[in-house]
């Protein structure tokens, strides 16, 4: 024959009483450790009389729609509201692609990026549809957008949905400078240039500058046009005037 040990009986009785009060009188009588959320609140009417604990506890926890459980020993009492929700474990792993062909399409680069990833890329109707020599393995998705839009004249962004690769913005135009504004590459002129003699070269035989072929005057030392030295030519010819005869 086997013994079974009885189970205590419990009496109850409570006419609005707070919940936790009526939990608290239960496990008193019960004689068992006990911990209450502190968010089981509410008024409680029963009348329980020479009742088992289990059967007590069960018919309380469906009165105030709480739920008990037992970890070594200790009876632990939540509602059924505060209950966890099954967790889902999501993966939060990087998407990576892998993108190997020549001459591939824009557009073709975009949609298989997408279809490896299921993440939407969007190509801008303006953007030049170029073609790739990819050799890109096990690269996450924007790693591989970088290697798209280097160089190329494109960049991508994120969208609600994904990327979105679109032409940069273009250059604004400079404003031509006019040929007052633009910095002279030739050398100065004199400051103080001499001025042009009573006599200029004779007309059959003039003197030009030998760097700009601009005609020159006898006095002058340096080319009013391009800055050259060239009192060693005025000079020269100058004395071969002053040798002919009158």
């Amino acid at each position: 024959m086997i013994w079974q040990a009885q189970e205590i009986l419990i009496t109850l009785e409570a006419r609005g009483e707070d919940a936790r009060e009526v939990f608290a009188n239960l496990f008193a009588q019960a004689k068992v450790n006990f911990v209450l959320q502190v968010d089981v609140q509410r008024p409680v009417y029963l009348t329980l009389r020479e009742t088992p604990f289990t059967k007590a506890l069960q018919l309380l926890c469906a009165a105030t729609n709480t739920r008990y459980s037992v970890r070594d020993g200790v009876y632990y009492i939540a509602p059924l509201a505060s209950a966890p929700p099954p967790v889902r474990v999501q993966e939060n792993r990087l998407r990576t692609v892998n993108l190997v062909g020549t001459g591939m399409p824009l557009r073709s680069v975009a949609e298989e990026i997408a279809r490896q990833t299921g993440v939407k890329v969007e190509v801008a109707p303006d953007a030049p549809n170029l073609r790739f020599n990819l050799n890109l393995s096990g690269v996450a998705v924007e790693q591989a957008l970088d290697a798209l839009c280097s160089g190329t004249g494109l960049r991508w962004q994120k969208t609600e949905n994904g990327y979105r690769i679109a032409p940069t913005s273009p250059p604004q135009a400079r404003v031509a400078q006019t040929p007052a504004q633009q910095p002279s590459t030739l050398r100065s002129a004199p400051t103080n240039p001499r001025p042009a003699p009573s006599r200029a070269v004779s007309p059959d035989q003039p003197l030009r500058c030998p760097k700009c072929r601009y005609v020159l005057q006898l006095d002058w030392r340096y080319c009013p046009v391009c800055g050259a030295f060239v009192k060693h030519l005025t000079d020269k010819a100058k004395r071969e005037l002053e040798q002919k005869p009158r």
